[in-house]
């Protein structure tokens, strides 16, 4: 996938350049792969400006994790107001805090200085491609450190991260070592981001173009915000989430991808001002347009207009602290008991049900006003099974999963299923229009989520999974 080169990174954040322009050159054998990460927006002129074969330290590693993140799903990336770190105020570590690729220390270091080793970077990697939604669970295969001399030396939290990145071709051994605890250079990291997106991404029509800018939140809150666009071969501009697939003409004359005209941004839908009342947790209430359905938001918009950073605030207060424990998440939690209709195998007819399940305590009245909406609809769409908050350990990317902080409902899986972009599913289909067990985007159930103002994983990202089972407060 071969692109020019232009300069594209604004303001605070990257500017891409060509490799000719500064005084550091990448090995020979590096350079075609160092120029497609620039050619991605993956990378920026920093790395000209400093010989490639320097160690990174974290706080660069996580400016490239960002933009790998950015890129793949498609979306705009913004920063919180609140901080999470002490030790920087630089926005990348903010966002990938929010975002769901880094944690800090839990005391709110984030070490910026510190260089990152190779089984760190595993995990760093692994949780950016999570959070971006391309991956779906993953088992290590039985013999992926047969060939690893040194595998004794990674350590036990990163053998998981290391095998993910050595079974999908991300990463490889070097001579049977695979040296855990070297630092990472900046050649490498510029290698690995390019290894991310020809696996992960999208192939488009156009420039890729990466400029950060400053903005203010839905209450005047100073925040960053990291945009993808691309730069088309008439001159336009457009968002990347809207940018055509690469067209290819095969040697035989087949017509391969391509989506045709790029999808013209509309005006935004106002964001609701409260004006239609507020839950209980003091979430406003979404009010309806001109043909009564509520605005089926994207999670890059909710971090946009800070939407996602009230929500935050409105979990785990002004802190913005996660839980870390089972313990403490459960001290959290409350049990809910709420009507649904069902309709057992073999029946004919709906009769009335109750579904108990657990949930964040701040979301608690929501919820069961949620579902009594959901009950006293006309529809009166049947619901067979609804999981909350669950403690789960951490998946392939590290991050922990939105379940263990009782913010998530999974209802009706098996008709409702997720597809991750790699082509893994849970669950069995998805049709409304035939199985009455199925959400349709303008049905009560996905309609009533949406007016309390929760994400449904049937638009929330465009980097190509859909969850149809899955409504998120969060918007993970």
């Amino acid at each position: 996938m071969k692109k020019t080169i232009t300069a594209v990174l604004l303001t605070l954040c990257l500017l891409i350049s060509s490799l000719g322009a500064y005084a550091y050159d990448p090995n020979w054998w590096a350079t075609d792969t160092v120029k497609g990460a620039m050619d991605y927006s993956l990378i920026s002129t920093e790395y000209g400006k400093k010989p490639y074969s320097d160690a990174i330290n974290r706080l660069d590693f996580i400016n490239v994790a960002v933009n790998i993140y950015a890129t793949i799903t498609a979306e705009n990336v913004s920063s919180n107001a609140y901080n999470p770190f002490i030790d920087t105020d630089n926005a990348f570590p903010n966002m990938a805090y929010y975002a769901g690729i880094i944690s800090g220390d839990g005391e709110g270091h984030f070490f910026p200085a510190n260089f990152i080793t190779r089984e760190e970077m595993c995990k760093v990697i692994t949780s950016t491609l999570s959070a971006a939604g391309v991956l779906g669970p993953y088992f290590p295969s039985s013999g992926v450190f047969d060939d690893i001399q040194d595998a004794w030396q990674i350590d036990s939290w990163a053998r998981d991260y290391v095998a993910f990145m050595l079974d999908n071709d991300l990463m490889a051994g070097y001579e049977g070592l695979f040296k855990p605890l070297d630092y990472v250079s900046r050649e490498e990291a510029a290698i690995i981001a390019y290894r991310c997106f020809v696996k992960y991404g999208r192939d488009v029509d156009g420039q890729i173009q990466s400029a950060l800018k400053e903005g203010t939140d839905s209450n005047g809150r100073r925040i960053y915000t990291l945009e993808k666009t691309v730069m088309q071969t008439n001159g336009t501009v457009i968002a990347l989430r809207n940018a055509p697939d690469k067209t290819l003409v095969t040697p035989g004359g087949e017509v391969v991808g391509g989506t045709g005209e790029p999808v013209v941004d509309t005006e935004p839908v106002p964001a609701p001002d409260g004006s239609g009342g507020f839950a209980a947790s003091g979430t406003p209430l979404q009010m309806p347009d001109a043909n009564g359905l509520y605005q089926l938001k994207t999670y890059s918009e909710t971090l946009a207009t800070g939407e996602a950073m009230d929500k935050e605030m409105r979990i785990f207060g002004d802190l913005g602290i996660r839980y870390t424990s089972m313990e403490e998440a459960d001290a959290h939690m409350t049990e809910v008991t709420v009507p649904v209709w069902e309709l057992p195998d073999g029946a004919t007819e709906l009769q009335t049900g109750w579904r108990t399940f657990k949930i964040n305590t701040v979301l608690k009245d929501d919820v069961v006003a949620i579902f009594n909406e959901i009950y006293n609809s006309p529809t009166k769409p049947p619901i067979k099974d609804v999981a909350g908050y669950a403690w789960r350990s951490a998946l392939s990317g590290g991050s922990l999963p939105e379940n263990n902080y009782g913010t998530v409902l999974d209802i009706n899986y098996n008709e409702n299923y997720c597809v991750y972009k790699s082509g893994q599913q849970i669950g069995t289909f998805y049709d409304p229009d035939n199985s009455i067990f199925s959400f349709a985007p303008t049905g009560a159930v996905v309609q009533t989520f949406a007016k309390y103002g929760w994400l449904w994983g049937g638009n929330a990202w465009v980097s190509g999974t859909v969850n149809y089972m899955h409504f998120t407060y969060l918007g993970k």
